[in-house]
């Protein structure tokens, strides 16, 4: 099985609501928090989360975001996690379900989807209410 990133999309909700909230600082328990990134969605309608480590990279001369590795039964047991916590999409999950089965990749979020834009990522340390 190969490997991948792991990545989020939680629907319908904003930074500001407290599930969205609880559900970062669950994965503050789980992962570093400088690894933890959170943007709004293209539709502006929900959220997309990755974890990810930021490297610099000399060929672009500035800071890229870099997902950290694990394998799909890895992503797929954490992204499950948040189905039943109420934040991640169910029907994602289950169309990636089937993407593992094949050789199509699984964890993926668009940055533009029907000409909308994703905000940029932000650091989920910026984000949570302190």
């Amino acid at each position: 099985m190969g490997m991948t990133g792991l990545t989020f999309d939680w629907d319908d909700v904003s930074l500001e609501d407290s599930l969205v909230q609880e559900g970062l600082l669950l994965l503050t328990n789980i992962f570093p928090q400088e690894h933890v990134w959170i943007r709004t969605s293209s539709s502006k309608t929900g959220l997309h989360v990755m974890i990810a480590e930021l490297v610099w990279d000399s060929n672009i001369g500035q800071a890229r975001l870099v997902p950290i590795s694990m394998s799909v039964e890895e992503q797929m047991n954490y992204r499950q996690q948040f189905v039943d916590f109420g934040l991640e999409c169910s029907g994602r999950m289950i169309s990636d379900t089937l993407r593992q089965s094949t050789t199509l990749q699984t964890s993926r979020v668009f940055g533009i989807k029907n000409g909308n834009k994703s905000l940029p990522w932000q650091s989920c340390v910026e984000v949570l209410n302190t």
